[in-house]
């Protein structure tokens, strides 16, 4: 490592991301060096094509056409990855760069979900490190404060709102009354969603946010497989309006907590008490709840994505790694891999909206049934829709096991009174 003034690095990739990291640290050098006390170099980069129109003048750089030379060239210190993607170039950049003793900075939430473990082991072998702040919550420090201020706590909880994208959308549901295609058509005529946004409104790229949450919070290796993922795409306009009716509003919540020695990890839609906080998050922003022993309950607000947003914290951390702030310690700390509780042994309060035939006896042939599974009902609406002959039942139960109400859901579907499945969301004390 150049243990001189100087600090060099190789940047991959010029998209979005990549070209306003440049940007800033062009336009912010001599702030960035004053912090970093020492001269940030941006020694060479990379893309897949270097005659791009980006607005902006890469010809004062190296250029090399293969990213892995980066990463092994003498004379840069830190590879700064903005490819995206858990395998191919980007996970070969990331042990290539630790293997040829380089810090590695990265906004890749996949990669560091899928081998982030693997990843600060060898760094931590090496007397190196990794840094992704930019990976979580995009301008929200949530890395940093798990790893450095809040160290010295025990983190009890993490309620998270880490998806701009179904944000917008359920935002966008509850302030027009629009649909969910309609909400997600306007999404990205607004540059909030992708041409193809399967990974964000099916919850998946909340889900590896969260892992990396909880990799930090409690030494959990990653098991993308054992966390329960649901999105929004079975949210309806009656949702969002029976839900206002009942005091509430829908949410895509990410929740981490410890019970037991077992992992509670899991990504759904809830509902939220329509005055707390939570339920505020509007737009495409996003927010992390942290609750530690000792510090109480914490709450960040901030932009989750975008290009600014996301430069600002990939900046951060290249002053971080100049600096040689590591932050291992929540990883050498891990010993053993710990358990994660199934979904089905959540306990809390449910909402359930059932479309039925206009018949007498419905609503008692349905009491019935959660009566029988040990389920008590809340709150009651019933509401006719377009046709007399249908309306909907919309149900609020009190605290119950998730695996009785699932044998309850079970046997209503099969009433011959019911009109296709009944959808279930789970509320969520915020």
């Amino acid at each position: 490592m150049d243990n001189s003034k100087s600090f060099s690095i190789g940047l991959v990739g010029l998209g979005t991301v990549g070209s306003a990291t440049l940007k800033l640290l062009e336009n912010q050098l001599i702030n960035i060096n004053q912090k970093s006390g020492k001269k940030i170099i941006i020694k060479a980069i990379s893309a897949k094509d270097k005659n791009k129109n980006r607005n902006i003048d890469i010809n004062k750089y190296d250029w090399e056409e293969s990213p892995l030379a980066l990463a092994e060239r003498e004379d840069i210190d830190a590879i700064v990855e903005l490819v995206g993607g858990s395998d191919g170039l980007a996970k070969k950049l990331a042990y290539t760069a630790i293997e040829n003793n380089k810090y590695f900075i990265t906004a890749n939430k996949a990669l560091i979900a899928k081998y982030g473990y693997d990843l600060h082991d060898k760094a931590s072998n090496k007397d190196l490190a990794i840094y992704y702040e930019a990976a979580v919550a995009g301008a929200i420090p949530v890395i940093n404060s798990i790893n450095d201020g809040l160290v010295s706590n025990n983190i009890i909880s993490i309620h998270a709102i880490l998806n701009g994208t179904c944000n917008y959308i359920l935002s966008d549901m509850t302030n027009n009354s629009n649909s969910f295609e309609d909400a997600l058509i306007k999404a990205k005529e607004l540059g909030f969603a992708e041409a193809d946004p399967t990974f964000d409104v099916e919850g998946i790229d909340s889900a590896h946010k969260l892992v990396i949450l909880g990799l930090l919070a409690y030494g959990a290796k990653p098991d993308l497989k054992k966390v329960y993922v649901e999105g929004i795409t079975s949210i309806e306009a009656e949702d969002i309006k029976y839900a206002n009716r009942l005091g509430y509003k829908i949410k895509l919540i990410c929740i981490a907590s410890l019970e037991k020695n077992k992992l509670d990890f899991r990504v759904h839609p809830a509902l939220c008490l329509s005055g707390s906080i939570c339920s505020g998050i509007g737009g495409a922003l996003n927010a992390v709840f942290l609750e530690g022993d000792y510090s109480k309950k914490l709450t960040f607000i901030g932009e989750g994505a975008g290009a600014e947003p996301t430069a600002s914290s990939v900046v951060s951390d290249i002053i971080h790694a100049a600096k040689s702030n590591k932050f291992l310690n929540s990883f050498r700390s891990i010993k053993n891999v710990r358990e994660y509780k199934k979904i089905t042994s959540r306990v809390g309060k449910y909402y359930i909206r059932l479309l039925v035939n206009d018949k007498p006896g419905v609503l008692a042939s349905i009491t019935s049934v959660l009566n029988e599974n040990g389920i008590s009902l809340d709150s009651v609406i019933q509401e006719g829709n377009e046709s007399e002959e249908n309306k909907y039942i919309i149900i609020l139960t009190h605290d119950c096991n998730e695996l009785n109400i699932n044998n309850a859901i079970n046997k209503i579907d099969s009433l011959n009174s019911l009109i296709g499945k009944s959808y279930l969301i789970r509320v969520e004390n915020i």
